[in-house]
């Protein structure tokens, strides 16, 4: 399902700004240069993305971008016997495709939506223009790159040395950074699957932080009723990767406009 964002969201351009500003970081960011604004505007599109929707499965050209605005994208790899881990997540906090924009038209693992939601599609080819034209955009994607550069390299690491528990604490907090939300539709074998361990391990982490007051689970439906009681139990792993990673709040993303 495609919309065109003009007809979706308010009609002005600087209520239209502010209403992305408010949900995506990176297009915070990019949209603050006027020139990138009027660029790029007429071509949004805004679209629906649903729980295990596959945007893009290993060797597919990637012709069009996406910025989450509250919805989760995982990069995936799939093994011969079916067997997958996630190696990365998108949210609010960047864009889905940025490969494309560094000089790699095909997908080399699977983007499959875990948590469904809105999110800005676009033509690649609008925003690679940006990005060889603007300093700004150069500097806002090579960023956003960067950070995820640091995600792919520190959860290789998580996912070797430390336990299911930290390692699902880092996991939710991850999800809960890019959603921004604290209700999430989660089943314990889609946990699993993007944590890399067995539905068991997952059943026992979580009741353990259940007891602990972290968080409460009924019927796919996972609350986070106390962050810090995640924060205390995560390994080292989640610090290093937030740390290349600041969100701000809606309010504070909205003020950097002075829109009234």
């Amino acid at each position: 399902m495609s919309l065109n964002l003009h007809s979706s969201l308010p009609e002005t351009k600087e209520m239209l700004i502010s209403e992305i500003a408010s949900r995506n970081l990176l297009l915070a960011e990019l949209l603050k240069v006027p020139s990138i604004a009027g660029y790029l505007l007429p071509e949004f599109k805004l679209v629906q993305l649903t729980v295990n929707q596959v945007l893009y499965e290993h060797g597919d050209v990637i012709d069009h971008i996406c910025f989450p605005l509250d919805s989760v994208v995982s990069g995936l790899a799939i093994m011969d016997d079916g067997t997958t881990i996630e190696t990365s997540m998108i949210g609010r906090d960047s864009l889905v495709g940025i490969s494309t924009i560094l000089g790699s038209g095909v997908s080399k693992q699977w983007s499959w939506v875990t948590i469904g939601g809105s999110a800005i599609q676009l033509e690649k080819k609008f925003l690679e223009k940006m990005f060889v034209q603007n300093e700004t955009a150069l500097k806002c994607l090579t960023g956003s790159y960067r950070s995820l550069i640091t995600q792919l390299a520190q959860r290789c690491v998580c996912n070797t040395r430390h336990t299911i528990l930290e390692r699902l604490c880092c996991w939710l907090l991850m999800i809960h950074d890019r959603v921004g939300g604290e209700k999430l539709s989660l089943t314990q074998e889609m946990i699993a699957s993007r944590v890399g361990a067995r539905r068991a391990g997952i059943t026992v982490a979580a009741g353990l932080l259940q007891s602990m007051r972290g968080i409460e689970y009924r019927r796919g439906q996972l609350h986070i009723r106390n962050r810090q009681v995640l924060e205390q139990t995560v390994c080292e792993c989640y610090a290093l990767i937030k740390g290349d990673l600041e969100l701000p709040t809606p309010q504070q993303l909205l003020s950097l406009f002075a829109i009234n």
